[in-house]
C-alpha cells in the first residue's frame, strides 16, 4: 500500500512515533510481514499498519544511499530509486557554495534540497507531486534544515518565481520503468533548455548516464559522477556553475576529476597489468586521456581497456596483474585453465557479444583452484582473452 501525504502526516504524529521507531531499529522479514501487520492492526488501520511496516523497511533499504540518516529519513519506493546516493548529493551542492538561494526544480525526497541547505543556501524546493512535497517538508524537519528549505506544490513548467540560480531533476521512471530518452524526461531536456536560457542562466540538470555526447550544449560542462566504481549520474552545468565547458569524470568518493580532452594513446598489445577505466571516465570519452596519464596504452584503438608495464595507483581505474593472454579460442582456454588449476570467479567482457555467466559455465573449474579473472575483448581489432589474478591488484 503506498504512503499517501494524508499517511506521512500520520506517521510523523505522536500515535506512531513509539511504533516507528521500534520497527525502524528492526524491520520486519518477509517471513516476519504478515505476523507483525496482524499486530499492528489491533492498534491501527490497514492503511497506517501498512505505512508502519513500508516506511522501515524502506528506512533499511535506503541506507547504502544515505548512512545512518536514513533512519529519520521519509520515503517512497520510486522517490528512493530516483534520488542520487548522499556523498554524490553533497558533491554536487558545493557547486553552489557560492549563491544565497537556490531553486530544486523536482525536489522529489528532498535530499538534493537538504545537501544544498546543508551549505547554508535557502532553497525553494517545488515539484507538482503532493507527495513529494511532503516528503521534502517531513525529511527536512526531520533533518532539523526547515528554515532553510521552503517547499512549494507548482508545475516546473509554468514557474511563478524568480531564481537565478537552479538545480533540476528532471523525473526520470514512468510508472516504475526507467526513461532512456531525454525527450521523455518530466519535464523534458529541451524545456529545461529552453528554461536556462531564457530565465535560468546558473543552472544543474541532473540526467541519466546514457546521455549522448551529442546532446550536450557547447557552453555546458558535462561532469560524469561515480560512486565507489559505480557510474550514478551526469550533470550538465550551466552559467557560473562551469568550471570549464566540455567532458568531465569525476570519481568518489575520491573526488577526483579527468577532463576529456580529445586525446589520442598510442595502441599496443598487453604487457604485464590491465587496466579497467572508472565508468565515469569510459562514458566521459576520456579513456585515452587517462592512459596518456598513467603512462600507459590502448589495447585496441575502440576498446576502453588499457596496459602498462608497471601498476598504478590510482581511484581512476582498477588493475589486474596478467597472468597470460593469447587470441580468442575455447578449446585452447580450457586447457590453459586446466594447466593452471584455475576457477574462474568472473567474466568480464568488452567488445565481445558473450553473455559473461552463461560463457562461464563452458570453462574448466578446479574446486578450491586458484581464483582467477577472465576478460574476453579485442587487441589491435581480434577477439583475445586475458587470464588475471583476483582479486585487483593492490599497491604495496
Amino acid at each position: 500500500m503506498p504512503i499517501t501525504p494524508r499517511l506521512l502526516q500520520w506517521l510523523q504524529s505522536d500515535d506512531a512515533a513509539s511504533w516507528l521507531k521500534q520497527l525502524t531499529a528492526s524491520p520486519p522479514t518477509d517471513a516476519e510481514l504478515l505476523a507483525v501487520l496482524a499486530q499492528l492492526r489491533i492498534h491501527f488501520s490497514l492503511p497506517q499498519a501498512s505505512a508502519l511496516v513500508t516506511t522501515a523497511r524502506l528506512r533499511e533499504h535506503a541506507q547504502h544511499k544515505f548512512g545512518a540518516m536514513a533512519t529519520k529519513m521519509f520515503f517512497s519506493e520510486i522517490g528512493l530509486q530516483q534520488a542520487s546516493p548522499w556523498p554524490v548529493a553533497r558533491y554536487t551542492a558545493q557547486r553552489y557554495a557560492s549563491f544565497s538561494q537556490v531553486a530544486d526544480l523536482g525536489c522529489g525526497l528532498g535530499t538534493d534540497s537538504i545537501a544544498l541547505a546543508t551549505t547554508g543556501l535557502r532553497v525553494l524546493a517545488v515539484d507538482r507531486s503532493p507527495l513529494a512535497v511532503a516528503l521534502t517538508q517531513a525529511n527536512a524537519r526531520a533533518l532539523e534544515l526547515d528554515a532553510n528549505i521552503m517547499p512549494v506544490q507548482a508545475d516546473i513548467t509554468a514557474p511563478a518565481w524568480e531564481l537565478a540560480v537552479a538545480w533540476a531533476d528532471p523525473g526520470r521512471r514512468s510508472e516504475g520503468r526507467r526513461i532512456f530518452n531525454p525527450d521523455s524526461l518530466q519535464p523534458p531536456l529541451s524545456y529545461l533548455l529552453e528554461l536556462q536560457q531564457k530565465g535560468v542562466p546558473h543552472l544543474g540538470i541532473k540526467l541519466m548516464p546514457g546521455l549522448s555526447h551529442q546532446r550536450i550544449p557547447p557552453m555546458a560542462e558535462a561532469e560524469w559522477i561515480s560512486l565507489h566504481g559505480e557510474l550514478k549520474e551526469v550533470v550538465l552545468w550551466f552559467g557560473d556553475l562551469v568550471v570549464s565547458s566540455g567532458r568531465r569524470a569525476t570519481v568518489l568518493p575520491a573526488g577526483i576529476s579527468l577532463w576529456a580532452r580529445g586525446e589520442k594513446a598510442r595502441v599496443h598489445p598487453p604487457a604485464e597489468f590491465f587496466f579497467e577505466p572508472d565508468p565515469a571516465v569510459i562514458r566521459a570519452g576520456a579513456v585515452s586521456d587517462l592512459a596518456l596519464q598513467l603512462g600507459l596504452w590502448q589495447v585496441d584503438p575502440k576498446i576502453a581497456y588499457l596496459s602498462g608495464d608497471e601498476a598504478v595507483s590510482t581511484p581512476l581505474a582498477r588493475v589486474w596483474r596478467i597472468i597470460e593472454h593469447h587470441p580468442f579460442d575455447l578449446k585452447w582456454l580450457n586447457k590453459r585453465l586446466r594447466a593452471l588449476q584455475a576457477q574462474v570467479v568472473a567474466v568480464k567482457k568488452r567488445g565481445s557479444p558473450i553473455e559473461p555467466e552463461t560463457f562461464r559455465k563452458r570453462l574448466f573449474r578446479q574446486q578450491n583452484g586458484r581464483e582467477v579473472i577472465l576478460f574476453i575483448t579485442r587487441v589491435l581489432n581480434r577477439p583475445w582473452m586475458l587470464i588475471t589474478e583476483s582479486p585487483p591488484f593492490a599497491m604495496p
